[in-house]
């Protein structure tokens, strides 16, 4: 899926069952991980300049989700996939190390990434600096490490813990703007110098029940 139809599938949620409902039901919650991954996407293709396409994995207990791209630096398409693990941080508890020990301290292969949504946004993060020694501190099993934040209605700023310190910020709105491509739905294709991804054309994904 392109981010801007996962991110504009969220604000079709939020409308039909309100905010609250959105951030906490459980019935939801693939929706909320893909909708971080799309968001922190967006922000990797404002350094990148590369268009990635996010996958809810729906068989195996993880990755949460998958963000695939094409990268053609070498003279052919070679798609690349970030494998990507999704924790809320919720919005009673103000140490995010909290949420990023618990993972921390469970097996993951070291090329998953691990994503932490901050619901209050990241101005709750005051000591960025100490947050990266504690984590440098940490048997970390994940190649990559970010906090994502809300800092406007569209604005987020993306903090990478490890293995070093980058940050990112992104207006949502801005960065969607910019995508061209007119397809939602793209499905990989064989190996070759052409599109490995074939257009799906229109798909009908109906917003989840919660009753």
């Amino acid at each position: 899926m392109s981010p801007k139809f996962v991110i504009d599938r969220m604000e079709k949620i939020v409308g039909t069952y309100g905010t609250h409902e959105a951030l906490t039901n459980g019935r939801l919650k693939k929706e909320r991980e893909a909708y971080t991954s799309a968001v922190w996407s967006l922000g990797l293709t404002e350094v990148d300049a590369h268009e990635h396409w996010i996958e809810i994995e729906t068989v195996d207990q993880t990755p949460d989700t998958k963000v695939h791209y094409l990268d053609q630096s070498a003279g052919y398409n070679h798609r690349k996939i970030y494998n990507v693990e999704v924790v809320d941080w919720e919005s009673h508890i103000d140490d995010p190390m909290q949420v990023i020990r618990q993972k921390c301290s469970r097996a993951y292969p070291p090329y998953f990434f691990l994503l932490v949504f901050g619901r209050s946004g990241i101005e709750k993060v005051v000591e960025a600096r100490a947050l990266l020694e504690e984590v440098q501190h940490l048997k970390v099993p994940f190649g990559e490490i970010w906090i994502i934040g809300r800092v406007s209605d569209s604005g987020y700023r993306m903090l990478k813990l490890h293995p070093h310190e980058f940050w990112i910020d992104v207006d949502i709105r801005s960065a969607l703007t910019k995508d061209t491509r007119t397809k939602d739905f793209m499905k990989y294709e064989a190996r070759g110098k052409s599109m490995e991804f074939r257009d799906l054309g229109q798909v009908y994904l109906p917003i989840p029940s919660i009753r």
